[in-house]
């Protein structure tokens, strides 16, 4: 797991930089991004407050980290999942389309002659 810190207060960050040492990141490789409130981010967060109360333990922050990561992770693959599903349906739709469509120009033709 790879996270990135964006919060506010100093002693908070710190702490986190500490328990996550091995884990921190730049933002753009983050698996995650804890924060203190939410903002506009193509990375899932987490949010001090919301996703974990404080105070907390090292232990709960990693556990809390992980279950969130897998949420998330969850999440994303069900929605990839749906989105190939609705390709698949648009795909045979316009193939059924088309071949209509073929048969029709095919009948223009015929009745031309």
């Amino acid at each position: 797991m790879k996270v990135f810190i964006n919060c506010d207060c100093e002693i908070l960050s710190a702490t986190l930089e500490k328990i996550l040492s091995n884990s921190i990141t730049s933002q753009s490789d983050a698996d995650i991004i804890i924060c203190e409130r939410e903002f506009a981010s193509n990375k899932p967060l987490f949010i001090i407050g919301k996703d974990i109360t404080q105070p907390f333990s090292e232990a709960e922050l990693k556990q809390k980290l992980s279950e969130f990561l897998e949420k998330s992770e969850f999440l994303e693959k069900k929605i990839s999942s749906a989105t190939a599903q609705n390709f698949d349906t648009f795909e045979k739709n316009l193939d059924e389309i088309l071949l209509s469509f073929k048969k029709q120009i095919l009948e223009l033709f015929k009745n031309a002659k």
